[in-house]
């Protein structure tokens, strides 16, 4: 199966780009948006329909979805939008094409990357926009570090339990917020800048390692993890069993991210500079 993989379209923040489409659009079996494609996800869900009505399409809410809007009630507006097409919006859910299993999730991060995790969500609540613009509680309540934390354990739980499952074929992943540490090194002491990647990654590679039945099922990780959110380009193999007992050759974890622009003249090109708009994975 051919996956077209990209996330950060960013279409809010860009001028003069859209998707390759006729002659220059890939051939591939399903689309891949991993979040941030622009503010209200039905407004991304509309987009995604205009532009590849014929391919399923597998779309996760980045933090940029929300922006100006309740976090829940642009999903549910996605996925009324959604329902009966080709457009899948997934949130802590799984769909099976073919004998491919894509389970999907905004997942947040656990504020736990450097071990400080009071510190790392009160550095988040004052420099991201996220916990400025985004609303929750039906417009209630400004959504919060807490709020993210919570999300974020229950999208860990849901893929922990995806992983437990039994499968007819590959599984593929696809979060918004990266799985991984990311490859920093830290001052000493850290500055807030620094520890502000708490809010970008988690450190779920354990995950990524297969581990006994302990009455659970047996954890077997993902063939393919992809992610946004970071705006750089990212391909590794992570994990891998640990002994030839369990099997398992590790998670490939990929991330394909435009970020912002282009918006010619003053920036001619879009940020990312390793963005691959014809990118296709086989699984």
């Amino acid at each position: 199966m051919r996956l077209w993989v990209m996330s950060d379209l960013h279409i809010e923040l860009t001028r003069g780009w859209d998707l390759p489409s006729g002659d220059a659009r890939p051939q591939f079996d399903v689309m891949i948006v991993a979040g941030d494609l622009m503010p209200r996800a039905e407004r991304g869900v509309k987009w995604l329909l205009e532009r590849v009505p014929d391919r399923h399409v597998i779309y996760v809410m980045g933090n940029h979805e929300a922006y100006g809007e309740d976090i829940d009630r642009t999903l549910e507006k996605a996925k009324e939008i959604a329902a009966g097409t080709n457009v899948h919006v997934l949130e802590n859910e799984s769909v099976r094409i073919g004998d491919v299993t894509f389970a999907g999730c905004t997942l947040w991060t656990d504020f736990a990357l450097f071990g400080d995790e009071r510190r790392e969500m009160a550095i988040a609540a004052e420099r991201m926009n996220d916990f400025r613009k985004i609303r929750t509680a039906r417009y209630a309540e400004r959504f919060r570090p807490a709020h993210a934390l919570a999300r974020h354990r229950r999208s860990r739980t849901f893929l922990e339990a995806e992983f437990r499952k039994d499968r007819p074929g590959p599984v593929v992943i696809v979060t918004h917020h990266a799985c991984r540490r990311p490859e920093l090194r830290l001052s000493d002491p850290p500055a807030p800048d620094e520890l502000l990647s708490a809010a970008y990654y988690s450190d779920l590679t354990n995950l990524m390692v297969p581990a006994p039945d302990d009455g659970r099922g047996a954890l077997r990780p993902a063939d393919l993890w992809i992610h946004g959110h970071t705006h750089s380009s990212f391909d590794a193999v992570i994990g891998g069993a640990p002994d030839a007992v369990l099997g398992g050759t590790g998670t490939r974890v990929l991330s394909n991210p435009k970020g912002y622009g282009p918006w010619p003249p003053r920036e001619p090109s879009w940020e990312n500079q390793d963005f691959n708009e014809k990118l296709i994975i086989e699984i």
